[in-house]
């Protein structure tokens, strides 16, 4: 039976990090399920000499990041470059054109609903079963009325477009669900909200975090943690894992070891928290509540590789505004009759320009219950989807211009990660917070610690919290193994 000091499972960016961490000083071993390490974190090709993130995209904020003082010296960090009045192209399904001003005057009084809405964490005026909904559903329309002056069929587009946004931005699937009382927990970096990669995404900095792994024998993939028990005689843990290279579900080897820290996804251990602490009720009562309050859901999307652009030069956003909901975007037959196709449609409002590539490739977002249901679809149809609907919008055919590839994400579908990022929903409350990122300890000496970005106070949902967590959890346990 084999024996290390430490297990770490999973090999996300928490994961790594932890590994990173220990160097050559631990015995330790990372287990990931998935046959890649990297975890929500996923980079694919989806042209020659063209990448695309499928997962995490963005690097949030430069000062005391540690992901961008990485990715900056690795140099694959895009330039920022300065924002033009032909960046972003704003269409309604009336198929005209609304000028960027517009746009602009709109987002300026949603950021200001939303920093006023942050600033309830601080007044702790609100109790915690209040929604950033509710908030909006009493301040935005009128605000947005008073400034922009235009009808409601407008207005009321805006504030649809927005609430998308913010779906994906939190990663819940209503703002129902997503806490006033929490909203303003989260804390924002300075420096730009969004910087982009160049052309690889995140791969080069994948790479950099694996090049500290000191030999192949330390990571097992393919494997999937089924069982954590204590041991305590002798005050160890025996951890059972499937090997998923082999087909039969009773393939289960087990290891020894003193310390486990745990960095799977929160929707994981939603799933599965029961069953691999089964033995551990002293664990089942102190994270369960946490697991179940705090928010898990999906957000996903769909690339589009085109041979040539067919949109208008210089753009990089284009934002759509569904100004006619009573009327159904005309699609082709095919589609037409697909279950669920109109919450697809009404989802779409947003396609991105990937800028790190001269290949022309759309990046369409989908939040909320739609981000579901994509996965639900093949490829081609959804990609059917989206450039339909992008064309109704430009007011041109399309029938030509077709996709010459189409790729989608599905974290929902993902068993070992079951949706995108973690938020504070209206169940929860920076108490559980607290309770999951707590350690294990049976006999007075953390054995199961966990890590992963929403065991972050303040950096939940990013790469930048992921990362950060497992360099925590293991700078901890060092502590403990040096003593």
């Amino acid at each position: 039976m084999q024996s290390v000091k430490v297990v770490i499972v999973g090999g996300g960016a928490a994961g790594l990090g932890a590994a990173k961490t220990f160097g050559l000083d631990v015995d330790y071993l990372l287990v990931e399920a998935q046959n890649y390490l990297g975890g929500r974190i996923r980079t694919v090709d989806v042209a020659p000499n063209v990448a695309v993130d499928l997962g995490a995209q963005f690097i949030h904020g430069k000062v005391n990041n540690i992901v961008y003082d990485v990715c900056q010296n690795l140099n694959c960090i895009m330039p920022v470059s300065e924002e033009t009045a032909n960046d972003t192209l704003v269409l309604t399904s009336n198929q005209t054109v609304i000028d960027s001003n517009l746009f602009d005057k709109a987002t300026v009084v949603w950021q200001a609903i939303l920093e006023e809405a942050a600033a309830f964490f601080e007044k702790k005026t609100r109790t915690s079963h209040h929604s950033l909904s509710d908030y909006l559903v009493e301040h935005f329309k009128k605000r947005l009325s008073i400034a922009l002056g235009y009808s409601d069929d407008i207005i009321d587009a805006f504030i649809d477009y927005f609430n998308q946004i913010e779906l994906i931005d939190n990663g819940c699937s209503s703002l129902s669900d997503l806490s006033l009382a929490d909203y303003g927990s989260f804390e924002y970096l300075d420096g730009d909200y969004a910087y982009e990669f160049q052309n690889g995404g995140y791969r080069s900095f994948i790479a950099y975090m694996k090049s500290f792994l000191p030999d192949e024998k330390r990571v097992r993939l393919n494997s999937e943690v089924v069982r954590v028990k204590y041991l305590q005689d002798s005050h160890r843990l025996q951890v059972d894992i499937r090997d998923l290279n082999h087909s039969s579900e009773n393939e289960i080897t087990t290891i020894l070891c003193d310390h486990v820290i745990w960095t799977s996804s929160l929707g994981y251990l939603k799933e599965n928290f029961s069953s691999i602490f089964a033995t551990e009720k002293e664990l089942l009562e102190q994270k369960r509540q946490a697991v179940e309050n705090l928010g898990f859901d999906t957000v996903n999307k769909v690339v589009l590789v085109y041979e040539k652009s067919f949109w208008p030069e210089d753009v990089k956003e284009m934002i759509l505004l569904h100004t006619q909901k009573s009327l159904p975007i005309p699609l082709s037959e095919s589609l037409n009759d697909l279950t669920d196709i109109r919450t697809i449609v009404e989802a779409i409002h947003r396609y991105d320009v990937l800028p790190s590539t001269d290949t022309p490739v759309l990046i369409c977002w989908f939040g909320g219950p739609a981000a579901v249901l994509i996965e639900n679809f093949s490829n081609e149809i959804i990609g059917q989807i989206c450039h339909e609907v992008l064309c109704y919008f430009l007011n041109i055919s399309s029938k030509s211009n077709l996709p010459i590839n189409i790729v989608k994400s599905g974290w929902h579908t993902n068993r070992f990660v079951r949706g995108s990022y973690s938020y504070y929903s209206t169940k929860s409350t920076k108490k559980d917070g607290e309770l999951l990122s707590t350690p294990y300890a049976p006999d007075g000496i953390p054995r199961i610690q966990f890590a992963g970005e929403a065991t972050h106070e303040k950096f939940y949902s990013t790469v930048h919290g992921a990362l950060e967590s497992g360099i925590r959890e293991s700078t901890k346990l060092l502590s403990v193994i040096k003593k």
